[in-house]
């Protein structure tokens, strides 16, 4: 049986709380009986959870080693970021962030959350979404709901409050605001629509925001792109939208499905006059032209068993 080093990123700043402390008494109790090696790595800031993996790979290419995310999204999507292009490197999330929302890709999510359950995890290959330079393992979220995203650090903090309960706060709050974005949007070379749009979801993974089931029919290893784009609505047609968009019943009912547009595709293209917010697995950028693509068989995830 192969032997492998493990590397746990703890991102001290992800969900409500500092939980560095807790995550690494638990790793050394899970470690206590084992020969295998392991280290612990706390970030220090954005971007370092790359850097840190970047390195790791470089100076372990010979070796078999596995990488643990122990944060959100983010930390998760920082990691994946470092590791891109590294053969002898495979990834998992442990979920200490606000939504958690990769995991629910996979029916056995609560594994996740178990280091010993972890260190047992089967390696698969997976899909990931390029965005001009950089790589999205759940999904690139464009107009309104980037900037819902973007406004959630007001309210994820707030007690008794969760990732989906922040994202509706922030809904709402948003609300408040120019709603939709001019764009031009061009799927796989060919088709290509423009007008004002709510938002614009490209997707690898199921949900976001905390349980968002924005792109219902995604799979993350079926090498295609999952498109949902949302036309111009009123502010209360979309309060009307929003409970049917949170359950993943938005591509089925009659009353609302005329403000949808759905695809799977390959490559999209989407442009504007304006700089729109870009939201990549929760992390905020200001774009005004983004290249994606679908890299097929990108890394390796390690994931539980459906056994």
């Amino acid at each position: 049986m192969a032997k492998f080093k493990h590397y746990f990123i703890i991102n001290p700043k992800a969900g409500k709380s500092d939980v560095s402390k807790e995550v690494t008494n638990q790793i050394k109790t899970a470690f206590k009986d084992s020969e295998e090696e392991y280290n612990i790595y706390i970030t220090k800031g954005r971007n370092d959870a790359e850097e840190y993996t970047k390195s790791i790979c470089n100076k372990e290419k010979n070796e078999n080693i596995r990488i643990y995310a122990c944060g959100g999204d983010g930390t998760l999507n920082e990691v994946i970021n470092g590791l891109i292009g590294y053969n002898n490197a495979s990834v998992s999330v442990i979920p200490y962030g606000t939504g958690n929302d990769f995991i629910n890709n996979f029916e056995q999510s609560i594994g996740f959350y178990d280091i010993d359950k972890q260190l047992t995890f089967s390696s698969n290959k997976i899909d990931l979404i390029k965005i001009n330079d950089t790589y999205a393992i759940n999904l690139c979220n464009i107009g309104f709901d980037a900037k819902v995203a973007e406004n959630m650090n007001k309210f994820k903090k707030l007690p008794l409050v969760s990732g989906q309960g922040a994202y509706t706060l922030s809904v709402f709050y948003s609300l408040l605001h120019k709603m939709t974005s001019s764009l031009e949007i061009t799927i796989d070379n060919s088709e290509i629509i423009k007008g004002e749009f709510l938002l614009c979801v490209v997707a690898n993974g199921i949900t976001y925001g905390g349980g968002y089931k924005g792109a219902p029919l995604a799979e993350i290893n079926d090498g295609l792109i999952d498109l949902c784009i949302i036309k111009k609505v009123s502010r209360l047609k979309l309060i009307n939208l929003i409970g049917v968009y949170k359950t993943g019943e938005h591509l089925h009912n009659e009353e609302l499905k005329d403000y949808f547009i759905y695809k799977k595709c390959k490559t999209i293209n989407i442009k504007s006059e304006d700089k729109f917010i870009t939201c990549i697995d929760g992390e905020i950028f200001e774009k005004n032209n983004v290249n994606i693509s679908v890299i097929e068989n990108a890394i390796e995830f390690l994931a539980p068993s459906k056994n």
